[in-house]
């Protein structure tokens, strides 16, 4: 799998992930971003402007892969802390009431984020 394609398998993660709960169309939107200032070399940026993560950006880097990866590093990450999340949601059955899903279905999800 390319680093695009991998980094389009987690953005559907993501999607997925995002839209269990209200969400914004900006959660579900990251950017790579080619800088030229000054005159100098250009460098690029990951970004993205969620309400669920806020505003991110990566370090600038002199490459549009290494941005890339910074971005797929990211996402990994993200999803990782979610899974984590909803993994504690479990076995709390009040939560699971307010969420709206059975142990069942969120056990079925988490997999599908895996």
């Amino acid at each position: 799998m390319t680093l695009e394609e991998e980094i389009t398998a987690l953005t559907a993660k993501w999607y997925k992930y995002v839209n269990l709960d209200h969400h914004k169309d900006r959660d579900c939107h990251w950017h790579i971003q080619k800088v030229w200032s000054y005159g100098q070399e250009p460098y690029y940026e990951a970004h993205h402007y969620g309400y669920i993560l806020d505003h991110w950006t990566s370090p600038r880097c002199g490459s549009e892969e290494m941005a890339s990866t910074l971005l797929r590093d990211k996402l990994k990450n993200e999803l990782r802390s979610a899974i984590s999340s909803l993994e504690a949601m479990l076995d709390d059955q009040e939560t699971l009431d307010w969420f709206g899903h059975t142990a069942e279905e969120l056990a079925k999800f988490i997999k599908e984020l895996q």
